[in-house]
């Protein structure tokens, strides 16, 4: 059992509540610190779970560790007011300093997404032979960024940098409070090539693809024998070009009754991701961060880091 208290009432905190209410057997939120009264009131009408009002409060409870969902400007802040009182904390992104100290890992999830990590594995396989090149349009700055690095192997090569910026006109139709009235907006897109020498990425994103099906998110990789496209692999088998798709195995499809869960990620016969948190009612986004749960419990116990404050500065001085 992975037990937390949560701190902050925004739309990050809402997902760490979420999971302990859909996966009672894994993981347990002991309570909640909001400042905000009308916050407290809204948390307290969705979860059956502790909300205080004053820090100390939360601070007294049984936890393993603290998640800090503060907001951008105070989350290095209340990360090392935690660690200084030798409590551990798994902090939101970004994280804009490299100094913080104490037992501090910061809650970058996209690597751990199902997709991504079937990525990683059909990388680490070999049939792509070395791979060079990512480009990315699926996550902002420096979640792209951690996204570049898992992919290409990278460390904390600093890049050349090029980079434009493009308006693009569309129709916003949704958004995190869900579907709204179609309206006519100009949205930012960002365009940055980045060289590693030996090794590449393009990154292009629009903020719009988080909430949009009319601004597509895609993810190519590339290799010196294949290729990924979103969901087709191609790479050269003895000579000629051999493709494979990735599939998703659904728990609640057809005349399955087993819940709506993801089971696994196969392709070209082998299950290359399998959900730790199969038959939970969990969205991607969800298992990546029940994910950063379990691997933050496991740094509690034995010290062993799975992302540290050095990584996320360096996602973020990637693109700042």
């Amino acid at each position: 059992m992975v037990t937390y208290g949560i701190i902050g009432a925004g739309w990050r905190a809402d997902f760490y509540a979420r999971i302990a209410l859909l996966c009672p057997e894994s993981f347990a939120a002991c309570g909640i610190f909001i400042r905000n009264p009308q916050k407290r009131k809204e948390f307290s009408e969705k979860y059956n779970l502790p909300i205080f009002d004053n820090l100390d409060d939360l601070l007294k409870t049984d936890f393993d560790f603290i998640v800090s969902c503060v907001n951008k400007e105070s989350i290095n802040d209340t990360a090392q007011m935690l660690a200084d009182k030798g409590i551990p904390v798994l902090t939101e992104t970004p994280v804009t300093r490299d100094d913080l100290s104490g037992k501090i890992q910061v809650a970058e999830q996209f690597h751990f997404m199902p997709r991504n990590q079937a990525y990683k594995a059909i990388i680490d396989s070999g049939i792509l032979g070395k791979v060079r090149q990512v480009q990315l349009s699926c996550c902002h700055d420096y979640h792209a960024a951690s996204l570049i690095r898992f992919f290409l192997d990278i460390k904390d090569e600093k890049p050349h940098k090029t980079e434009i910026r493009l308006n693009d006109e569309l129709n916003r139709y949704n958004s995190r409070a869900g579907l709204i009235t179609p309206t006519a907006v100009t949205s930012g897109q960002k365009i940055a090539v980045l060289d590693f020498g030996e090794k590449s990425a393009v990154y292009d994103f629009n903020y719009e693809q988080y909430f949009s099906d009319i601004r597509a998110s895609r993810t190519v990789i590339r290799g010196t024998n294949g290729e990924i496209v979103n969901d087709t692999v191609t790479y050269l088998k003895d000579g000629l070009p051999h493709s494979f798709s990735l599939k998703r195995d659904c728990f609640g499809i057809g005349e399955n009754l087993d819940g709506f869960s993801l089971r696994n990620i196969t392709g070209n016969g082998d299950i290359l991701y399998a959900n730790p948190f199969a038959g939970a009612r969990l969205s991607d986004e969800e298992i990546a961060i029940a994910t950063c749960l379990v691997k933050m419990k496991e740094y509690v116990n034995s010290g062993e880091e799975f992302y540290s404050v050095k990584d996320a500065y360096t996602d973020y001085s990637m693109f700042s």
